[in-house]
């Protein structure tokens, strides 16, 4: 299972590039969702062949994740219905599956991976997901100078010139945003936001991998090589973060840093007050050279509630979101106000419900482990999966500026991930704890 793991979470980093390069490039070909199918068949196939293989453990497994399970049937069930009523065509309901709901799919996918994982290859896979961070950093970094360099080279692999987001033609060279056709970067993502949400989704992450101690950088030694490394990995992760241009990604970093720092908040507050308040300006600055954009995201969110009072039964999945880039007609920027056009409030509490079922099982597994004795490999993926869990106040944020789960590779990346680190604690505590506990 790792074996494949590994190499399709490589693939998936290396997404956007191989569409790029392969598909547009070389190939000459438009119609994205054709290799985007292909990648969501490839994890289906492999869940289908890991179920099979391990299917006397199922019935162990649903004990715990039977209702999240039922609740995400019933979620799609209700969405397909009010899509048909609302005379949906398949395809529609697809692309609102994919923008909207596919991501609890990828996640509770994950919770039986992390069900058959090992003590030894939970530490191996998270060893290959911090290398995998900083070589998408560090690859991105040098992507971007080459492109300073040799831009017309891009030009011939099957990237286009600057340009705005339009759907199914060559992606360009650069994003352009309002303020005098300002240059935006992607990395290796499909579009900045995409970028911006991979980096803050992973921002806590590499704080715990790369973390250094306050004292420890006041005594910053040029032969300290590790001290060194984890400076720069963490300004380098927080550079890439600022110069998306990113007003969501910019939000979510300062939340995140926020929560992460909390500590140091607390006992540093004067010095604090002033790091805050200059992110801050910065964020205003960045809205006010956006100016245009920041206000048409605005009217954008207002002008979508009002949908939203006129139907709340939905308008059927595929109508809102990025789904504007096929057949659908409200973009309202705002992830919970997409749900609740999609399918409704109705289908927007049952999906609060997952959420609420999900937490109840991190809650538990937070509450043991202040009293469980472990060993220091499963403490360490316990405190990762714990960072990993810091980036949910980020997201609840970011949701409300942007489509947060627009991105497949990013709901890959991430939510398989964390959900692996979950459910491998989940079944470790229950080895641990007497029956009836």
């Amino acid at each position: 299972m790792v074996k494949f793991l590994k190499p399709f979470l490589i693939f998936v980093v290396m997404y956007h590039l191989f569409v790029t390069v392969i598909w547009y490039g070389v190939l000459g070909w438009a119609y994205p969702e054709i290799p985007a199918l292909g990648r969501d068949a490839i994890w289906l196939f492999f869940f289908a062949i890991v179920l099979i293989n391990n299917f006397r453990t199922i019935k162990t497994y649903l004990k715990t994740w039977k209702r999240p399970w039922i609740t995400l049937i019933i979620i799609l069930l209700f969405g397909v219905g009010v899509s048909l009523l609302k005379g949906k065509w398949i395809y529609d309901i697809f692309v609102g599956i994919k923008y909207g709901l596919i991501y609890l799919f990828i996640f509770l996918s994950s919770t039986f991976l992390g069900r058959i994982f090992t003590e030894k290859n939970t530490n191996k896979f998270l060893k290959f997901l911090k290398y995998l961070l900083i070589t998408t950093l560090i690859v991105w970094f040098l992507r971007q100078g080459l492109k300073f360099i040799r831009p017309g080279l891009f030009l011939k692999i099957g990237y286009g010139p600057f340009n705005d987001f339009v759907f199914g033609v060559k992606p360009p060279i650069y994003y352009l945003t309002w303020y005098k056709w300002t240059p935006r970067r992607q990395g290796i993502f499909s579009w900045p936001n995409n970028y911006g949400y991979f980096l803050i989704a992973f921002l806590p992450a590499v704080m715990f991998f790369f973390k250094q101690k306050y004292e420890a950088i006041k005594k910053l030694m040029i032969n300290n090589k590790k001290t060194i490394i984890n400076i720069s990995v963490a300004l380098l992760w927080i550079l890439a973060i600022v110069l998306t241009l990113s007003r969501t990604a910019f939000i979510g970093g300062i939340v995140g840093l926020a929560v992460i720092n909390i500590q140091r908040i607390r006992k540093h507050k004067k010095i604090a007050i002033g790091i805050w308040v200059i992110l801050l300006a910065g964020l205003v600055g960045l809205s006010i050279l956006k100016w245009d954009s920041t206000i048409g995201h605005i009217q954008a969110k207002f002008g979508s509630i009002k949908y939203v009072i006129d139907q709340p039964s939905g308008y059927g999945l595929g109508t809102s979101g990025p789904a504007v880039h096929f057949n659908g007609t409200i973009l309202p920027e705002n992830y919970y106000i997409q749900l609740m056009l999609d399918i409704g409030t109705i289908g927007f509490f049952l999906r609060a419900v997952i959420i609420l079922q999900i937490t109840r099982w991190a809650r538990k597994i937070q509450k043991v482990f202040k009293t469980l004795k472990a060993n220091a490999n499963i403490q360490t993926i316990y405190l990762i999966r714990t960072w990993l869990n810091i980036w949910r106040v980020s997201l609840l944020v970011m949701g409300m500026f942007l489509h947060v789960f627009e991105d497949s590779m990013v709901n890959y990346l991430f939510f398989v991930s964390w959900w692996i680190l979950m459910w491998y604690l989940s079944t470790y505590i229950d080895k641990k704890l007497p029956k009836g506990s």
